[in-house]
C-alpha cells in the first residue's frame, strides 16, 4: 500500500500503479476509506506474581520457580508442564493453575519439545488414479451384502 500511495501521490494513475503492484481498487480504496480497522492484541491482565497454598498462605513466583528447578533436577526431570502442576499441587499443596506452570517454565527454559506423531502405516490411497480436487475419489468397505433371491445376507 504504501509503494501505491508513493508513486500515485506522484501523479501516476491510480489503476496502473494498482494493476502494477497486484492490489485490487475496491481494496485499495476500503482501507483509504478508513474502515479497516488496526488489529490490536488484548494483552490481558497482568499476572499477580504470586500463588495461594491450600492454607491461605502468600507464595510468591519466584519461590514456584525454585521448587519448579527442584522438581526437575530430582525426579521430574522429564516432565511436562501439566505433569509439574500436578506434582506442585501434591508436594506443595499449592492452588495453582497449569497455565501459569507453563507461563514459569517457558521463562525459565524448562518446557520440552513437542512430540511428533508419527503415522503408524503409510497411506496407500488411489496409487493408479489421478485425484486433482476433491470429491473425485470415494471409497468404501463393504462389510456384507443382501442376497435377493435367497432372502439372506452375507458377510465379508
Amino acid at each position: 500500500m504504501e509503494v501505491a500511495d508513493f508513486y500515485i501521490e506522484k501523479g501516476y494513475a491510480i489503476r496502473l500503479v494498482l494493476r502494477l503492484v497486484s492490489i485490487p481498487r475496491s481494496s485499495y480504496y476500503y482501507d483509504k476509506n478508513g474502515k479497516v480497522a488496526k488489529k490490536t492484541v488484548s494483552e490481558g491482565r497482568s499476572a499477580p506474581g504470586y500463588s495461594y497454598q491450600e492454607s491461605g498462605v502468600h507464595v510468591a513466583d519466584e519461590q514456584i520457580e525454585e521448587w519448579l528447578m527442584e522438581l526437575i533436577s530430582g525426579d521430574g526431570y522429564n516432565y511436562g508442564y501439566r505433569k509439574l502442576t500436578v506434582d506442585l499441587k501434591r508436594t506443595y499443596k499449592l492452588i495453582i493453575n497449569k497455565k501459569k506452570v507453563y507461563r514459569l517454565c517457558k521463562k525459565l527454559g524448562l518446557l520440552r519439545p513437542q512430540r511428533k506423531v508419527k503415522t503408524k502405516y503409510p497411506r496407500k490411497l488411489a496409487r493408479n488414479r489421478m485425484i486433482t480436487a476433491s470429491n473425485q475419489l470415494l471409497e468404501t468397505d463393504i462389510k456384507y451384502g443382501y442376497i435377493a433371491g435367497e432372502d439372506r445376507f452375507f458377510f465379508i
